[in-house]
């Protein structure tokens, strides 16, 4: 059981940070179908989005299902598993016979046994629906349902990102056409990363409480990338299921060389009023990268603002880069009241939160700019066509 929790945590991991990392929804789709699989020991599975004119559902993402098998028709929504599309779970055990399954006898030859579909929606409108195929007749428990449910809203939020970009930048490529300017907007958002910390195994209560907060961090980050409000909440997760004194995000100003906060829960306004953290003064080994664990402030001299850590009742601090690529752009810091230190799957899952903030800032960024570019453009073009 604890395996497969550990794979839950870090598929989840893996498919959020495709979703906020990669603009190509049809290649997060294809990844997240492919990992499922094995996760959950499926014979296969498939993802289709909702073509409204049609009723069709089709096909976006596949594995493991024979070519044969996908080319045996139009899968039509009001006949395939209707209640699907009222955004419920189903599952049909039986396959093979039941009256809400189109195709029972090529799901025969296919050794397709059990089926559990899984509505994709944006904005509570479901728009398609992740399948996962068995060899043998399956249950799922409502934990497995969950995880899946949740793959099928990152799916949504997927496309949605996906769209929001192509929009924006549609919307700037007519304006550059309209003038007749060739565009050297060509920067694309890629894949960013850190390593790892643990494979090993994992409590199987806690790594289910770890794949939660991840969702719902991926989730509001998509919603509102950026926002005080979503990254004091994740801060405030981190606090919840550490059981530590107090979290604060901080962003480095590369003029200044400050870290500057952007989100802080369970310390006082003093201690963070206490003057400004300067980069290469705290902590630097973490702008190069490396996690930092200080086990006793009291014992560390050379720490910035050490006696108003010990005033403020900090024993000791975790400080973790935030990465975008091969850059630091911050940091997330962990103080607790008591000594403590952190075992490698409690690091991975921060590890994991710094990487998925660091990815969601940075898109953000990406987002307002080409924003701008699209007000300026609309401005320069309207005064050009006044001359």
């Amino acid at each position: 059981m604890a395996t497969k929790q550990i794979a839950y945590f870090r598929i989840f991991r893996e498919v959020s940070r495709a979703i906020l990392s990669v603009l190509d929804s049809k290649q997060v789709l294809n990844l997240m179908v492919k990992r499922i699989v094995p996760a959950m020991k499926l014979k296969a599975a498939s993802l289709r989005l909702l073509n409204e004119k049609t009723k069709d559902l089709e096909l976006v993402a596949s594995h493991l299902l024979s070519t044969k098998y996908l080319s045996k028709g139009p899968l039509n929504a009001d006949k395939s598993v209707p209640e699907v599309l009222e955004g419920k779970p189903v599952l049909i055990v039986d396959a093979q016979s039941d009256p809400r399954i189109q195709y029972p006898k090529e799901k025969a030859e296919e050794g397709i046994a059990s089926i559990l579909s899984i509505p994709v929606q944006i904005h509570n409108k479901v728009i398609g629906m992740l399948r996962l195929y068995t060899s043998a007749p399956r249950s799922f428990s409502g934990e497995e349902i969950e995880f899946v449910s949740a793959l099928g809203e990152m799916a949504g939020l997927a496309i949605i990102n996906a769209r929001m970009y192509e929009k924006e930048k549609e919307k700037l490529t007519r304006l550059f056409e309209k003038g007749g300017i060739v565009s050297a907007h060509q920067e694309e958002i890629e894949r960013y990363g850190i390593k790892a910390v643990s494979r090993g195994t994992i409590d199987t209560k806690r790594s289910t409480e770890f794949f939660k907060i991840l969702h719902e961090v991926s989730r509001d980050l998509l919603y509102d990338l950026n926002s005080r409000e979503v990254l004091d909440s994740m801060a405030e997760k981190v606090i919840q299921i550490m059981h530590i004194k107090g979290c604060c995000i901080y962003l480095l100003n590369e003029t200044t060389g400050k870290l500057e906060m952007v989100a802080s829960r369970g310390l006082s306004n003093e201690y963070l009023q206490k003057g400004p953290i300067v980069a290469v003064k705290s902590m630097p080994d973490v702008l190069r990268g490396t996690t930092v664990f200080i086990k006793d402030v009291a014992a560390t001299e050379n720490l910035q603002y050490r006696d108003e850590a010990i005033k403020e009742g900090i024993v000791s601090i975790l400080s973790v880069p935030i990465f975008v690529k091969e850059y630091v752009i911050g940091e997330i810091r962990l103080y607790s009241a008591k000594e403590r230190e952190y075992d490698k799957e409690e690091a991975e899952f921060i590890l994991a939160l710094a990487e998925i903030g660091g990815i969601a800032i940075t898109n953000t960024k990406f987002y307002r700019r080409l924003k701008s570019d699209i007000k300026f453009w609309e401005s320069t073009l309207s005064y050009l066509d006044r001359g």
